[in-house]
């Protein structure tokens, strides 16, 4: 199981750089498989000093007789962002040779995630002899990317590059496993991809994520209560919108925090947690700054990783709000959606529009958006951008409590039981038997 960039560890600290859902899907991926009874590696690049605990890692790391991370070491004893992975894999793929051959395990099959993974897992195979099926699994692809980016900012992300290795990669692959609907017709139009496409989008852990309440003395509500400069019961008396996602600018918080200014006139009982990672400095202080621009202090809780407390706070959340522009899935909004909350997203956010939404869908005209606001069963669909968009559907889920929980009721029928790791792995390993 190949996630090469970012830092991958068993409890994800999502936030650090190149590290977020992708880490998180193949992990509960991994232990689905283990359940099941497979042996797993996870092979992530190693060899640079952690962000948070200064260590460097190294070899093998095992969480149990089932499942281990192997730390790749090439040499540079320096982080590397996923665009710049290019010059990397080489040395990465030796290593990993290395490593394997050093106990003389044998690979059965190559699940690999995003270009560098699969490019990764395809030096890797090239050393063999009896080459391993090798699965491939984008979560986003770099033409996706190029519309959803202005042109200004393709240099430094490479992404002319970086489509032409996945080109490349293709013909090498024995599957490619699409997560959404926009990766499957992003491989067929601009890839030309003609071969059966796979399926395994992000799942959740109902046991984790599921609807519940939280007693008056959960650590939620003191959490919220320090972070906001409130008492813990008058945070349980908010109205909560949350936002979590890594602190990146394709996730538009500057969007978010602009309309809920302006909700905060018609609904001044709400509050908006939002997370923020100091890490990502200059980002940080801009937000940090919008906030106090918008004098919002008193009004926005600004949260980092959260892991434990995550499930429980959208729980206590009335709304999940994701003003998004690039989402190979949409993970949290999902998580949120299987504790039974609404969704507010922008239009490319894809398990928004092709699952919450449904099949019965209407426009609704706010005389302040750019554009029309798409309701539907279990989400509202905002323009990118539009903050007047945003603005207007918070308020009117925050204000109409029937519609925000028969809403919130859609979306955990949309994703529970079908968006669940058992159901989706035990398909998708019936689907590999039948390819390879």
């Amino acid at each position: 199981m190949i996630t090469n960039h970012g830092v991958h560890q068993w409890q994800v600290i999502p936030g650090l750089p190149d590290t977020g859902g992708q880490n998180v899907f193949v992990n509960q991926f991994t232990e689905t498989l283990a359940k099941l009874g497979f042996k797993i590696t996870i092979v992530n690049r190693g060899g640079f000093l952690h962000p948070t605990s200064g260590e460097r890692r190294t070899g093998w790391r095992y969480k149990d007789a089932s499942q281990r991370i192997l730390y790749l070491d090439d040499g540079l004893p320096a982080f590397v962002r996923k665009e710049d992975m290019h010059e990397r894999l080489p040395a990465l793929a030796t290593a990993l040779e290395q490593a394997l051959a050093e106990e003389n395990a044998d690979v059965d099959l190559i699940f690999s995630h995003y270009w560098d993974g699969a490019k990764l897992g395809a030096l890797y195979n090239r050393t063999r002899s009896h080459p391993a099926p090798h699965v491939w699994t984008p979560h986003s692809l770099g033409a996706i990317k190029k519309r959803n980016m202005p042109p200004e900012r393709w240099p430094g992300l490479r992404i002319e590059q970086r489509i032409a290795v996945e080109q490349a990669l293709l013909s090498e692959l024995d599957a490619v496993i699409a997560t959404s609907s926009a990766i499957e017709q992003s491989l067929r139009l601009d890839y030309g991809y003609t071969r059966p496409l796979l399926f395994l989008p992000p799942c959740v852990d109902p046991d984790r994520f599921h609807p519940r309440t939280a007693a008056e003395d959960d650590p939620v509500w003191r959490f919220l209560a320090e972070r906001v400069g409130l008492a813990p019961h008058q945070v349980r008396g908010r109205q909560i919108v949350t936002e979590i996602s890594r602190t990146d600018r394709t996730k538009r918080k500057d969007v978010l925090l602009r309309a809920f200014a302006a909700v905060r006139k018609q609904v001044p009982d709400s509050l908006l947690v939002i997370s923020i990672d100091e890490r990502q400095a200059e980002l940080a202080a801009e937000l940090t700054a919008l906030i106090a621009e918008l004098e919002l202090a008193h009004h926005v809780a600004v949260v980092g990783s959260i892991w434990d407390l995550l499930p429980t706070l959208y729980a206590v959340s009335a709304v999940y709000c994701t003003p998004s522009v690039m989402e190979g899935f949409g993970m949290a909004a999902e998580e949120a959606a299987a504790t039974a909350n609404p969704v507010v997203a922008s239009h490319l956010v894809p398990f928004v529009t092709e699952y919450l939404l449904g099949p019965d869908v209407e426009t609704f005209e706010c005389e302040t958006a750019a554009h029309p606001l798409t309701l539907g069963g279990g989400a509202v669909v905002v323009q990118a951008d539009d903050i007047a968009g945003f603005a207007c559907a918070l308020s009117l889920l925050l204000t109409n409590p029937e519609l925000r929980q028969r809403m919130g009721q859609s979306a955990y029928r949309t994703t529970i039981p079908y968006f669940t790791w058992d159901k989706r792995v035990t398909a998708l390993l019936d689907q590999v038997s039948t390819l390879l």
